[in-house]
């Protein structure tokens, strides 16, 4: 009896199939419908032929309380390595917020505690690895524009209002896995109050760290790219901030990007 090969039964078909899948995991999702808000982003993977790496965006709501909590993060390293690491990462704070560890709404502080302790269990997360995780987590409640965040060694977001551009100075912790002490406190969570048409603007250092020929960061820049953004829909603004890095830099870019925009369209109490 003659049987056919499938191209399943290739081993090396078969780790392609499912490196492909383990990296569609990893890229985010279509942002929720929510009443009050508009969302939307961008994302690339610097690494040829790869379709995630070690940047990564999530969503978490739970009906029918309206709320939306957020999260964006950067893996150090590149390759299999860290799109690993952020595939753990991703779904070990996924898994704090969904599965019954914490309350909703969701504290941001006390979801980067969780995800902390989580991560340094790992064995990546030790005195002989150099492996380390910024994220930033947030929670944005539309009916009355609260807005709380709170960072591990991430870069500061960009708040655009009706009376200009701003740039909270939150408390920032060290990123997750310099310090390998278990975390004993929540995070820092800070506060903000947005109106109707203000906008959040979150991304990872793959477009801060843009460079002209004379060595100057894209990071300053951003500030005036967005001056005249309030209003736009988030779709306009993050392409015209992907945009304006692409042609600000001298070079091709050379590491992961994320840029998340989340537009507060609704009334505010």
């Amino acid at each position: 009896m003659t049987s056919t090969a499938s191209p399943n039964d290739d081993p090396l078909a078969v780790l392609a199939d499912v490196a492909e899948r383990l990296q569609r995991r990893l890229l985010p999702a279509v942002p929720p419908e929510l009443p009050g808000l508009d969302i939307a982003f961008s994302y690339r993977s610097a690494s040829a032929g790869v379709l995630s790496g070690g940047d990564f965006l999530d969503y978490y709501v739970r009906p029918p309380s309206g709320g939306l909590a957020f999260a964006i993060g950067d893996v150090a390293g590149k390759g299999v390595d860290a799109m690993a690491t952020t595939f753990v990462t991703k779904f070990m704070l996924r898994a704090a917020v969904h599965g019954g560890q914490l309350s909703w709404p969701t504290r941001p502080g006390e979801a980067l505690q969780e995800l902390r302790n989580g991560l340094l269990e790992q064995p990546d997360f030790d005195p002989d690895n150099d492996r380390f995780v910024t994220v930033l987590f947030g929670q944005l409640t539309p009916r009355t524009g609260l807005l709380q965040l709170a960072t591990a060694g991430h870069p500061t977001p960009f708040l655009v209002r009706a009376a200009g551009v701003e740039r909270p100075l939150l408390m920032v912790e060290p990123a997750i896995g310099v310090e390998l002490d278990a975390a004993l406190e929540p995070y820092p969570t800070e506060i903000l109050q947005l109106a109707e048409g203000d906008l959040i603007v979150v991304f990872t250092d793959g477009i801060t760290e843009l460079r002209d020929e004379e060595g100057h960061f894209f990071e300053g820049r951003m500030g005036a790219e967005l001056a005249d953004c309030h209003d736009r829909p988030p779709a306009d603004v993050v392409a015209k901030l992907v945009d304006a890095g692409e042609r600000f830099s001298a070079r091709a870019p050379a590491d992961d990007l994320a840029v998340l925009c989340i537009r507060l369209t609704g009334p505010v109490e």
